[in-house]
Parts: C-alpha cells; structure tokens; sequence
C-alpha cells in the first residue's frame, strides 16, 4: 500500500480517538507520537512506514479490521468519454496523504486530525 495512502488512514484513525488509548494501554505512545511528529514534519519515510504498520497490527489485534481501508477509489472512463468525472475529494493541502473523502455540496472542510488545517478540494484520482 502506499505510504500516503496508509497516512490518510492513520488521520481518519486518530480523529476516532480510539487509536490514543489503544497505544496507551499497549506501551506504544512513543511510536504513535513519532508517527505523529513524521507526518507534521512531512517526513514520509521507511520508518513511518513501519510505525505505521505496528499501529495497524495493534488495530488488528484489539479485534478490530486494522487502520488501512482494503478498497482503493479512482475512476477510470468509459473509452471515448469525458476523463473529468468533476468529483472533488477532500485532500491535504502538503499532499502528504491521499486525502479524507468525497466532497459534497455545501460540505464544511473537513479539518486534517493532524495538522489541524483545513483539507481541500481536489479531482478524484484517475
């Protein structure tokens, strides 16, 4: 999977709140916080790869499906038809992730878990 794509997983997971607790319990605070701080730094590297990967399999193992979503959105047209399908998703403005969801009309923007800032809107991955 890729890394941004485990991001965007890892944001959605700790605005549930349950992901703080679950490390808490677990001794692993101090990879979450690392997670943390790579992905507010920008630092998409192997080893928030891996961090990544220990937080999932804590998911797992407190019987829940795990962090990362096992579908992958895009779109591809039908030959000869419009590439645009003009859906917007709510995206990180760094692009550090693969983003929140689709927008709808009127939506408030979603606010990234965490940077705190306020996510855009972007064509839907092709």
């Amino acid at each position: 999977m890729d890394l941004r794509a485990k991001v965007a997983a890892f944001c959605r997971e700790l605005s549930a709140g349950e992901l703080n607790t679950l490390a808490a319990d677990n001794g692993m605070t101090g990879v979450l916080e690392h997670a943390q701080e790579a992905v507010r730094e920008g630092n998409l590297t192997a080893q928030l790869d891996s961090d990544l990967d220990r937080l999932d399999a804590l998911l797992k193992r407190s019987k829940r499906l795990g962090m990362y979503p096992p579908v992958v959105r895009g779109f591809a047209p039908m030959p000869g038809a419009n590439p645009d399908p003009g859906a917007q998703w709510w995206a990180c403005p760094h692009d550090r992730c693969t983003g929140h969801g689709r927008v709808r009309p009127g939506q408030t923007p979603p606010v990234c878990a965490m940077t705190g800032q306020i996510l855009v809107s972007r064509p839907l991955p092709t």
